[in-house]
């Protein structure tokens, strides 16, 4: 193995020996001519809801030198890095507020939209320049409103923003000229290594990194390297650990690299090569390695690395980072930027594998994201985090870090540096105050240039596309005196995460009706934006209101009462969507919903829903390359992991326990092998597939689901006959159908009211026994008369029926004790109630969501015998503390498609279900989102 060694020197390395890097060299030609002038420039007070924004856009040395050629007003800020008092030594004027005399207004981040608006309207028709990193120019929707206040009826303003003030270097490329981006990197250093401090204690492991102080409590960039440099060598001085030596890769090469790559020198870290990385010997020691974008992204086909190509044509490339670099890593300060369209470093999936793979003890337990795309380079990095709360949990425990602000960590030496680069410019836009012209053309006049979005209240030619953003945006503020109204009814065990979708969105106003007021009132959590109402849905005039006073209404109520809903929908002209099935009754609404303009969209949650999106996806792509389907089968399911199964049925419920049951007593009719299978209910758990081997590790079995057959007119397969398979399956751990069906030969899911009373658990059982074989079976004869009926399975099935308190045990069972026995008489409601009960999930208990699809293809003309192609799609979602695997997939996925409705994206009209590209596209893409992926492999 070769190293890449530090020369011994390095560990001495000098506190002043790495400095950012200087502002481009102007010759004298190109300096500014100062002249004495009446421009006044006013530096405001960052935004005080940005509590720790403590830099300045110049300092108070540079208001020395604009003196004699522009008055200075400085909002006075206490929590500015130099205080009042210097900046007024220097000879500016502290006020409390810019007054509307200014002709330059000079800020860091982006202003309060209010505070833009008291200065233009103090004077509305002064010309005016502001200056500040506006985050306006990639059409940011969070600051359209900002670049709209720039723009008529406005008149006059100019916007130049700082990230976009470039000039060329000797290879004609562009390059920022004012940026804080080394600060960034360096910053963004120290909060990686106290990262992977506390990433490694929460593993066991107390390392020297740990006592490493975050840079925001140093001074200056000088005191945090000798602490760097005195960490380094307790680091040094330690003893190895059993989790192997502490590796931090670097990725990028700009600025942000070039201030990571300095502060790990000064901690001594001992750089070494990608290809050093599998191989590196366990010692005390801190390595670091920059990785090139050529070390992980590689041709799909052939492998491979082309620079030009990669930019040019980024399709043809995907990473290999998870699988080459990641296990080798503790840690990764990424500061390589990262643009949609683009291969991801690593995917939620590549996380996921990679975690799987190692059994959740992967080395890799830190990520410092600097660029801070959302979902972007490494899609887990899903939130922005902040100074006061610098890190989040990803998958697997790793530490995440991304936050946007980490120079103003270092504000005075930050600040100091950018000062010295932006004065130039500071300097010409005030030499252009008040619309006055020069006669300069040089590179700061063409720099400004390039950075103008408005140049006296127009948007520049470059940024035209803007235009239409703003537009869309004020036309929706035209019409946002009503936010967009959202019933949900129901507040059951899927409401959750939807609710959380929709309170995210600021222009949606939720209101959750349910006759249950506390389990609604838990759900709104005193949030903005939602109010409770307490409906009993048999009350047609009260429903009819509620239904009358929204835009869209989402049901979350058993699917029988859907077509009640579905007509006061109808009756009012309001849209509908559920997560149920398309129900014949709902069917028959189909014209009365055209004839009134009103979708009722059912089918969107996860079977059905997720596993129909998914298909159609799939499909477009199929048709796309003119192929056709021989075969599609589909599993799908909602189970406990697999630690927590182990009770009877090996299952416990997420879901409603009384259709989980139901679903095990449906017809079900398929296609397997050529042949049309017709299944009756009372058979369908008895004839079950005992194994079904999806998923390494998994013991499942599965249940035909339904009515397979229409989904061929569904999902545009083609006629049935042309279909060898035509198959959708529900998934269980194996051994449940077996002891359900034994459960339904005793009479335990019988629909039918039962004749008899009882006062207790065994006693119901009784009951239900003598009801369906026709006689009276007294409580001391129910053993032996289970055994007669079971045969070889009655023993099982009574040392189950003791857990569920349904015989008196001679052991203790269930944790949970059962309840009190309600008043229903039908035993399938009874045997909801208890499972419900017995088999509910244990603190740190979570579920899973399981879909599977597999397609056979072949070209539409293939010949007969023409080999088949096979494509997957495959989901895994496991629940959190938080939220279940199944609420988050059902209850998400129906509040994306409801909030499609409401922002008029789906076309649609009548009784539809989520066929259509307007549904399943944007609906796939917000789950994907929130890490709810279904992976495709096409073979």
């Amino acid at each position: 193995m070769v190293l890449t060694q530090l020369r011994p020197a390095s560990r001495l390395l000098s506190l002043s020996s790495t400095l950012p890097p200087r502002p481009p060299s102007l010759s004298t030609t190109h300096l500014p001519r100062f002249r004495r002038s009446l421009a006044t420039l006013g530096i405001r007070r960052e935004d005080p809801r940005r509590v720790w924004e403590r830099r300045a856009p110049l300092t108070p040395d540079a208001v020395r030198e604009l003196a004699g050629t522009a008055s200075v007003e400085v909002e006075s800020c206490a929590r500015r890095c130099f205080p009042d008092e210097a900046y007024k030594v220097a000879g500016a004027r502290i006020v409390p507020k810019l007054t509307g005399e200014v002709d330059v207004v000079l800020g860091i981040k982006e202003p309060r939209l209010q505070d833009v608006r008291d200065i233009i309207d103090t004077d509305k028709g002064k010309k005016r320049t502001w200056m500040m990193f506006s985050h306006t120019h990639k059409g940011q929707p969070y600051n359209t409103a900002l670049l709209s206040s720039f723009l008529p009826p406005t008149a006059g303003q100019t916007l130049i923003d700082h990230e976009l003030l470039t000039a060329p270097t000797k290879d004609g490329s562009l390059k920022r000229v004012a940026a804080f981006g080394w600060y960034a990197g360096a910053v963004g250093a120290g909060e990686a290594l106290s990262l992977t401090g506390l990433a490694l204690l929460k593993r066991g492991v107390a390392h020297p990194l740990l006592h490493l102080p975050r840079p925001y409590s140093f001074t200056d960039l000088n005191d945090f390297k000798a602490a760097l440099m005195a960490t380094g060598k307790a680091c040094a001085d330690a003893p190895a650990t059993q989790t192997g030596p502490v590796v931090i890769g670097l990725t990028g090469a700009g600025n942000v690299s070039t201030g990571s790559r300095d502060m790990l020198e000064a901690l001594g870290a001992r750089w070494v090569k990608v290809d050093d990385l599998a191989n590196l010997p366990n010692s005390s020691e801190i390595y670091a390695c920059q990785i090139p974008p050529s070390a992980y992204f590689e041709r799909i086909a052939g492998g491979g690395y082309d620079r030009k190509e990669y930019y040019d044509q980024p399709e043809l490339y995907h990473s290999m980072f998870a699988e080459k670099i990641a296990p080798y890593l503790t840690t990764v300060i990424h500061g390589a930027g990262w643009q949609p369209g683009y291969p991801r470093i690593m995917s939620n999936a590549e996380t996921n594998n990679l975690i799987k793979a190692m059994g959740g003890r992967q080395k890799f337990v830190a990520l410092q994201d600097i660029t801070c795309d959302l979902e972007g380079a490494f899609e887990f990095m899903n939130q922005h985090t902040s100074i006061d709360t610098p890190s989040f949990e990803g998958p697997g425990d790793i530490l995440v870090g991304a936050t946007d602000i980490l120079p103003t960590e270092l504000p005075s030496d930050a600040s100091a540096h950018f000062s010295r680069c932006l004065l130039p410019y500071v300097t010409r836009a005030l030499q252009h105050a008040d619309g006055k012209a020069t006669a300069a053309a040089d590179e700061i006049e063409a720099t400004i240039k390039r950075a103008q979005i408005v140049l006296d209240g127009h948007i520049q030619p470059k940024h035209e596309w803007l235009q239409n953003k703003v537009a869309a945006y004020r036309a929706k503020e035209l019409s946002a005196g009503k936010q967009k109204q959202i019933l949900l009814l129901g507040s059951g065990l899927v409401a959750g995460p939807a609710v959380d979708v929709f309170l995210k969105r600021p222009d949606v106003s939720l209101v959750i009706a349910s006759n249950n007021a506390a389990e609604a009132q838990s759900l709104a959590n005193n949030r903005d934006n939602v109010t409770i109402s307490t409906l009993d849905v048999s009350d047609e005039a009260a429903l009819g209101k509620a239904v009358s006073q929204a835009d869209v209404v989402v049901s979350l109520l058993p699917a029988p009462m859907h077509p009640q809903v579905a007509k006061h929908c109808i009756e009012h002209g309001r849209h509908l969507v559920t997560a149920s099935y398309v129900s014949p009754e709902m069917k028959a609404l189909n014209d009365a919903a055209l004839e009134q303009d009103v979708l009722l969209l059912g089918e969107c949650g996860l079977d059905p829903g997720i596993d129909s999106m998914a298909a159609m996806r799939i499909l477009e792509r199929v048709q796309h390359e003119n192929k056709r389907v021989t075969s599609f089968i589909s599993w799908c399911g909602g189970l406990p992991e697999a630690s927590a199964s182990n009770v009877p049925l090996a299952y416990k419920f997420s879901w409603s326990p009384k259709a989980v049951l139901t679903a095990a007593l449906n017809d079900a009719h398929y296609k397997l092998d050529g042949k049309i299978q017709q299944v009756a209910g009372k058979d369908l758990l008895a004839e079950h597939f005992p194994k079904a081997p999806l998923w390494r590790g998994l013991a499942l079995e599965g249940l035909a689901n339904r009515d397979s057959l229409p989904y061929a007119e569904k999902y545009g397969l083609g006629p049935v006959d042309g279909l060898r398979d035509l198959f959708r399956g529900t998934l269980r751990y194996q051994g449940f159908s077996a002891l359900l069906d034994s459960f339904s030969r005793l009479g335990l899911l019988g629909t039918t009211p039962l004749k008899t009373n009882w006062t207790s658990w065994p006693a119901f059982l009784a009951a239900a026994i003598s009801e369906k074989l026709g006689t009276t079976i007294a409580e001391a004869d129910v053993r032996a008369t289970i055994h007669k009926v079971l045969g070889d399975k009655g023993k099982e099935t009574i040392e189950a029926l003791e857990w569920f308190s349904l015989l008196a045990p001679s052991t203790p069972n269930s944790s949970h004790a059962p309840p009190a026995i309600p008043n229903s008489t039908t035993p399938i409601d009874l045997m909801s109630t208890l499972l419900s009960r017995k088999l509910a999930y244990e603190s740190g208990e979570n579920d899973s969501v399981l879909l599977h699809h597999a397609f056979k293809l072949v070209p539409k003309d293939a010949a007969p015998g023409t080999p088949e192609q096979t494509v997957t799609a495959s989901l895994l979602c496991n629940g959190t503390a938080q939220a279940s695997a199944m609420s988050t997939t059902v209850g998400c996925t129906l509040a994306f498609a409801a909030l499609r409705v409401a922002d008029g994206q789906v076309k649609g009209r009548g009784v539809r279900g989520p066929y259509d590209k307007d549904v399943w596209e944007g609906v796939l893409d917000e789950l994907e989102k929130i890490g709810v992926e279904v992976k495709e492999t096409w073979a």
